[in-house]
């Protein structure tokens, strides 16, 4: 077998395989994204009431403004 047939038959090899990797690890990450964002629409009156009641300097400063940075798109409905 020449080198550019070798190459071929890789690449075509390479290109079978990790074609279904690479679409599941994108379909799982869009799951993932889009159930993080039902469960936030779910609770976000709860869990964004104390963000929304801290300061600028609070929300920037405070590891409970840094996990709940996600309340900034929800605080207009509160």
């Amino acid at each position: 077998m020449s080198n550019g047939a070798h190459a071929t038959v890789v690449l075509g090899f390479f290109a079978i395989v990790s074609t279904p990797v690479i679409a599941g690890i994108v379909a799982n990450r869009d799951l993932h994204q889009r159930a993080v964002a039902e469960v936030r629409e779910d609770f976000f009156r709860t869990s964004c009431a104390t963000y929304k009641d801290m300061t600028t300097w609070e929300r920037w400063s405070t590891p409970l403004g840094w996990q709940d940075g996600w309340c900034d798109d929800y605080l207009h409905r509160m």
